[in-house]
């Protein structure tokens, strides 16, 4: 994996939220679109109806992510 995680914020915070928590739900359709795009990327996956949760690749990006803010 390279040095450079590229994120919005939008992404990004969702990411360090659900990996706070362990799983979030999409509030709206442009919501849905962050989910979309950080499943696509393999950091999320849908675990049930409307639940997602943060997958081992979202995690390792996540701690590294907290790390860079401390």
């Amino acid at each position: 994996m390279s040095d450079r995680i590229r994120l919005t914020p939008a992404m990004r915070d969702l990411l360090l939220d659900m990996y706070a928590t362990g799983s979030a739900y999409p509030i709206d359709r442009n919501h849905q679109r962050t989910f979309d795009a950080l499943e696509a990327l393999d950091y999320i996956e849908h675990a049930s109806w409307g639940r997602w949760q943060i997958t081992p690749l979202g995690e390792t990006v996540a701690k590294k992510l907290t790390e860079r803010n401390q």
